[in-house]
């Protein structure tokens, strides 16, 4: 049963063109659920307001009137006895405390810096301080603010409401094509890597192939925001499995072990350990268990995004009891599987009002819950689970009238204690994001986010992708430092080739490999400007293509054939670097490239028919016999680009 039940969103409607016209909705300027956690904050306040405003009205002394005043506004006690500069101090540092709130989830701080800030004005407050005029203004100050602020954003709305309006006009008048599953009995398409694709790939193969315990490569900065060791690892475990998506669906081998490593690491307490100080500071709770509670998607969302991509590519180890044990000690670890990670989204999204959920405590993010929302598509594909079915119109009428402005940009946060937004968090990187991580689910929603960027912020400029320059499309999300737009050109190459702007995808790429300084190590290369994270991102993108993420999460697109047929199960890394491995269910194709330099290797091959004589082209022998568990093994001699083929005769 949904905690709150909502109508459902406006359905896109048929063209005339075939395709599918997405309207912008009739957003309220405050969605139901927003203005209801707005209207619960200022009742509260009302109360905090009124107890602070009365010892001034009534006489009262100076200490309790200006601890009353404290109250009414942080810093306020202190204009009792017109100590100004104590007053703006208190108020940066509220204002600090707020941020650090966002930043890092310590839902008790801003209450205590404005308690602390109005006991100090009323043990410092001159002993015969009258209240004067300060007990009409100080109560007067946040009234106008409230009052101005609400006005601000009406008029807003108005402007955003008119701005819908022209969007529309032109929405109506452009159809998206919104793809089917693709066709499992031919496959997904399957291309092969050039030698530079390969070259970037190791370079996240290097980093996942470390033994599990190290994290060499890395950047560890700390593990509250965008560069937390987490999000590193889900960067690289979806680049990694995207390649194989769309490359190499008929080799697991090394290509498996790195995703596995980059799921199992995650299990590190180094990775999860900071939820029990946000969870301490955010929750008031002692418990250490990172999926006993709602609020911690940036976690479960993320980790289960990786799960999905194994388990529909590879195999269903973690589904298995315990298979993700979270240890925080000799004597305490919480055992948990994959079906525990999907659905403590889905329970969560179910019981919570806004169907999203928080990511730090309080602060629900969309991208975030993108995420959640794969994690829980992997795993109805891999599992047969209902979860995003169940929530799907919920979910796309909180995307719709929650997190959304009139004029269609996507709001990417929103504080679900207080119901408040701002803008910050709602630059085209983050847009960008948004788009690739949605259209797994929401394809309409997310072509037309996608449409709307392209409209209004992204250009072509001489074959060049162009941004507004805003600092939140300059920052380097993985090491937080302002730059290049590095990061932003990774996520347009990410964007648009899931969408299918090839046009666009190109010319990003064109971009990162004309500008940016390319460093090379025993044959793997990385963007040299930039952090591990944006270089596990352009993986993602390099490997990507039209759809893939949604042919692969949202449609389950593996065909019958890449599960059951030949597949090549080990070789030798680096010595060997597969470009090419898919299988029609009966027949095995392979493109190879040497690592190391010529080399003579065995390539092991498995799933074939137990005792059957197979034939192989590119090899030493021209046939091998399977044995009784249907392996052989194939020698190779690997001096330059070579092609592969085994089938049974």
């Amino acid at each position: 049963m949904s905690a709150t039940a909502h109508p459902a969103g406006p359905a896109p409607s048929r063209g005339d063109g075939g395709g599918v016209t997405v309207l912008l909705p009739d957003v309220p300027a405050f969605g139901p659920v927003t203005a209801r956690r707005m209207r619960r904050a200022l009742a509260v306040y009302a109360v905090v307001w009124l107890a602070g405003s009365l010892p001034g009205w009534l006489g009262a002394g100076p200490a309790l009137t200006a601890f009353g005043h404290g109250l009414v506004l942080p810093g306020g006690g202190f204009l009792l006895d017109g100590s100004s500069v104590a007053a703006a101090v208190a108020l940066v540092t509220f204002v600090v405390s707020l941020a650090l709130w966002w930043y890092a989830g310590p839902v008790v701080l801003p209450p205590l810096v404005w308690t602390a800030a109005a006991v100090v004005a009323a043990l410092t407050v001159a002993p015969r301080t009258g209240p004067g005029a300060a007990a009409a203004v100080v109560p007067a100050i946040p009234v106008v603010l409230l009052v101005l602020a609400v006005v601000v954003h009406l008029a807003r709305h108005r402007v955003q409401h008119r701005r819908r309006a022209a969007l529309n006009a032109e929405l109506a008048a452009t159809p998206f094509v919104i793809s089917g599953p693709p066709d499992l009995d031919t496959g997904p398409p399957v291309a092969e890597s050039s030698p530079e694709d390969l070259a970037h790939l190791r370079y996240a193969l290097d980093i996942a192939l470390q033994p599990l315990d190290r994290f060499d490569g890395f950047i560890v900065l700390e593990q509250y925001r965008e560069g937390a060791l987490r999000y590193q690892l889900t960067s690289l475990g979806t680049g990694l499995g995207m390649s194989q998506y769309t490359r190499t669906p008929a080799f697991s081998g090394y290509l498996a072990e790195a995703q596995r490593n980059a799921i199992e690491k995650m299990l590190d307490r180094r990775v999860w350990g900071y939820w029990r100080t946000e969870n301490l500071w955010g929750n008031l709770s002692t418990c250490r268990d990172p999926l006993a509670t709602d609020e911690n998607i940036m976690l479960t969302g993320w980790h289960g995004t990786m799960l999905g991509f194994y388990a529909l590519l590879n195999d269903r180890r973690y589904a298995e009891p315990g298979a993700l044990t979270f240890r925080w000690s000799s004597e305490e670890a919480y055992p948990h599987d994959h079906h525990a990670v999907a659905r403590q989204i889905h329970d969560g999204m179910d019981r919570s009002d806004y169907t999203l959920i928080p990511c730090e405590p309080n602060w629900v993010y969309t991208v975030c819950n993108a995420f959640g929302i794969n994690a829980m598509l992997g795993h109805d594909r891999a599992h047969g689970s209902t979860y995003v079915e169940d929530l799907c119109e919920r979910l796309r009428w909180s995307y719709e009238h929650e997190f959304l402005r009139p004029d269609g940009r996507i709001v990417g946060v929103r504080a679900r204690h207080l119901g408040l937004s701002w803008n910050f968090w709602t630059g085209a990187a983050v847009q960008l994001n948004t788009v690739y991580w949605m259209h797994p689910a929401f394809p309409d929603l997310a072509q037309r986010a996608w449409w709307q960027l392209r409209r209004n912020e992204l250009s072509l400029r001489d074959g060049r992708p162009v941004l507004p320059p805003r600092a939140s499309n300059r920052v380097d999300v993985g090491s937080y430092r302002l730059g290049r737009d590095t990061f932003a050109q990774v996520a347009i190459t990410m964007a648009a080739r899931e969408i299918g702007d090839d046009e666009m995808a190109d010319a990003a790429a064109a971009l990162l490999a004309e500008r940016e300084t390319v460093e090379e190590r025993d044959g793997a290369r990385r963007y040299a400007g930039a952090s591990p994270m944006v270089n596990f991102y352009a993986v993602l993108g390099r490997f990507g293509r039209r759809h893939a993420l949604r042919d692969l999460l949202g449609h389950g697109g593996v065909p019958q054939a890449w599960r059951t047929g030949p597949r090549l199960a080990d070789v030798a890394y680096p010595d060997v670097l597969v470009a090419r491995a898919v299988t029609d269910g009966r027949a095995l194709d392979l493109v190879l490239r040497p690592g190391a330099g010529p080399v003579r290797t065995v390539l092991a091959v498995d799933r074939l028919v137990p005792g059957a004589v197979h034939r192989v082209t590119g090899a030493r022998t021209d046939e091998v016999v399977a044995d009784g568990d249907g392996r052989a093994l194939v020698e190779v001699d690997l001096g330059d680009r070579l092609a592969v083929r085994l089938y049974p005769v």
